[in-house]
């Protein structure tokens, strides 16, 4: 999860660690100028439905927007907020994509911004919010689902669903396809959705079923996140599947079009992530995307996420 009520960086856009030679793609050499430049959004910064602005959990970058503009460059990306506030619990938060408009003034290498222009090379400027929406145009919601499941129906699969009879979604990754419809990956599913370029789901796709949560023999999609006054799951964590909160973190198409790949946060309850020591392997779902209405699943991966020492000197895995 990411979260929300601070400043948004944005630098990490085109942060990059530099390397002293450029890297070959397709016979074209790119060489990395570490980082170039930063940018903030203001915490205050309220978007058209008078929310405030909040966080980025996914990015997709417009491609056909940038062009160069004298020493600089400007285009635009659509950032993902998470499912909401960062307070106790989780709240009826509509989830919704935004639209930034970006200018990049890059910092020479070997030079350093001058006093009190340290973050300004990135201008990113909010210009649009669009709400996403279930099938049927209703509001969905980023509350913990608890117990709710809607019924499978036509070619939907059964889905998440909040006490108030929204689709709950906890959005994570998103990629924005040349026709203007996304693919937007969730924790609460885990599930991959398809959503139109006005923001209403098109179709929804479920993990293999040994990533779905299962608490005593049937699906739940709680995360242990309940919204006010709601109850807890019961048991807390599930007890096999996507543990609470490490769902579809990550999310890719391939440049040819042909595959999207997906990346659980962390191992599944019933390989070690029913613990933070042991929820190193994880798994990526590599998808045939020929068919963007119906996934089909064609390659399954276990990936060994890094290691590290805490400042206590026990060993942690990275499944941020």
């Amino acid at each position: 999860m990411k979260h929300l009520n601070r400043t948004v960086a944005l630098g990490a856009a085109i942060a990059l660690f530099t390397v002293l030679s450029p890297a070959l793609a397709e016979g074209v050499g790119y060489v990395n100028k570490g980082l170039v430049g930063v940018g903030r959004i203001p915490a205050s910064q309220k978007d058209k439905f008078g929310e405030t602005f909040g966080s980025g959990s996914g990015m997709a970058i417009d491609a056909k927007s940038w062009a160069r503009d004298g020493a600089g460059y400007k285009g635009s990306l659509w950032l993902l907020p998470d499912r909401g506030y960062n307070v106790a619990g989780t709240t009826d938060y509509r989830p919704r994509l935004n639209t930034i408009a970006i200018e990049l003034t890059p910092t020479p290498p070997g030079a350093a911004p001058a006093a009190g222009q340290e973050q300004s090379g990135v201008k990113a400027t909010l210009v649009d919010t669009m709400l996403l929406t279930d099938d049927k145009g209703a509001d969905a919601t980023g509350l913990d689902p608890l117990n709710g499941v809607r019924p499978a129906a036509g070619d939907m699969p059964i889905l998440p669903q909040a006490d108030n009879g929204k689709l709950s979604l906890d959005d994570e990754a998103v990629v924005r396809l040349p026709d203007g419809t996304m693919f937007i990956s969730d924790e609460y599913g885990p599930n991959i959705y398809r959503f139109s370029a006005d923001g209403r789901l098109m179709s929804a796709t479920q993990p293999p079923a040994a990533l779905v949560p299962i608490r005593h023999g049937k699906p739940n999609f709680a995360s242990d996140n309940p919204g006010p006054g709601a109850a807890e799951p019961d048991p807390k964590d599930p007890e096999t599947g996507r543990q609470n909160n490490q769902g579809l973190e990550g999310m890719s198409m391939t440049p040819d079009g042909k595959f999207l790949i997906a990346v659980l946060q962390s191992a599944p309850r019933q390989d070690g992530g029913d613990s933070g020591s042991t929820r190193r392997n994880t798994r990526a779902l590599v998808y045939d995307a020929s068919d963007l209405a119906h996934l089909k699943l064609a390659h399954e991966y276990v990936v060994p996420l890094p290691v590290f020492k805490d400042a206590k000197g026990k060993i942690k895995v990275a499944a941020q």
